[in-house]
C-alpha cells in the first residue's frame, strides 16, 4: 500500500474542512455576541429597545390657585395610547383615573389635580397601548407641604347653605329676617306679583317669602338662595305669589365664625 496517497487524501480533507469555518475573529466574536443576545436588539445588532417608565417629573401649584397638580411622564411607550392613571398619595388617598393629555416624541404626559396640603405620591401605575403595566419609578421624590389655595376659609364668617323652610310666625321685619341668619341688611323688594322674579342686586342671601306653602295651616314659608346675582331667578317656596324678598350680606362682626344655617 503506498503511503502518499494516503497522506495526499488526508491533506485535501484538512483544507476544506479549515476553508468552511470563519477565518475572521471580529466575525466569530460578533456572532457569539448575537447568540448571546439571544435576538435582542435590532436588526444590526444595536442596544436592546427600552423598557417602558412612569416618572413623577415635578409637583406645582395650578395657575389658577385652585390647588395642585401633579406631573407624570409615561416613557418609551410607543405610539398606541396608554391607558389612564391611577394611584395613591400621602396618607393613601386615590387618584385617578386621569387620562393622558398630551403626547410629545415618546412621552406620554399626565397631569393629576390634587387638594393643597402635604403631597407624597406614594404609588401610581399606567398600562401601555400594548397592555404593559407599568409601576411609578420614583414613588415618593418631590414629597413636600404645598400651599396651593384650594382650600380657602369661605368668604363669609356666617355659611349659609340654601334651603327652604317653615315659621309658625312671620320672622318680622327685613333686618330680623337677615338677622335670623346672623346677617346684615342690603336691601328689600317689595309688593311683587307672581311666583318668580328677578333679583334686583347682588347679595350673600336672598330670602324669598310667600304663604302657607308646604307648611301647616297658618305658618310662613321661606326659600333661601346663597350668593346671588342681579338677574337670578328668585322663586316662591310655594304656589302662591312671592310676598317679599329680603337681600342679606356678610355680618359687619365676624365674633360668630363657623355658625352654618
Amino acid at each position: 500500500m503506498s503511503i502518499k496517497p494516503l497522506s495526499l487524501i488526508l491533506g485535501l480533507a484538512l483544507a476544506g474542512a479549515c476553508a468552511d469555518a470563519p477565518t475572521d475573529p471580529v466575525a466569530v466574536t460578533e456572532g457569539a455576541q448575537r447568540g448571546a443576545r439571544g435576538g435582542q436588539g435590532n436588526d444590526r445588532g444595536g442596544p436592546p429597545a427600552r423598557a417602558p417608565q412612569l416618572n413623577l417629573s415635578h409637583i406645582e401649584c395650578a395657575e389658577d390657585g385652585s390647588g395642585v397638580i401633579a406631573h407624570f411622564v409615561l416613557l418609551f411607550a410607543g405610539d398606541a395610547t396608554p391607558g389612564p392613571i391611577t394611584g395613591e398619595y400621602s396618607d393613601g388617598s386615590d387618584f385617578g383615573p386621569v387620562d393622558s393629555d398630551k403626547h410629545t416624541g415618546n412621552v406620554w404626559h399626565y397631569n393629576v389635580s390634587l387638594p393643597s396640603g402635604w403631597i407624597d405620591i406614594e404609588s401610581a401605575t399606567v398600562t401601555t397601548g400594548d397592555d404593559k403595566t407599568v409601576h411609578l419609578h420614583n414613588p415618593g421624590e418631590y414629597a413636600g407641604d404645598y400651599d396651593c389655595g384650594g382650600d380657602e376659609e369661605p368668604a363669609c364668617s356666617v355659611v349659609v347653605e340654601p334651603h327652604s323652610f317653615c315659621t309658625d310666625q312671620p320672622i318680622g321685619s327685613e333686618g330680623a329676617e337677615c338677622a335670623y341668619f346672623g346677617l346684615s341688611l342690603i336691601d328689600k323688594d317689595d309688593n311683587l306679583d307672581g311666583n318668580a322674579v328677578g333679583a334686583s342686586t347682588d347679595a350673600y342671601v336672598a330670602i324669598v317669602k310667600s304663604g302657607v306653602g308646604d307648611c301647616g295651616p297658618g305658618d310662613h314659608a321661606y326659600r333661601v338662595y346663597v350668593d346671588v346675582q342681579a338677574g337670578d331667578t328668585l322663586e316662591s317656596p310655594s304656589e302662591q305669589d312671592i310676598s317679599h324678598i329680603t337681600y342679606c350680606a356678610c355680618p359687619d362682626d365676624d365674633d360668630d365664625f363657623g355658625v352654618t344655617f
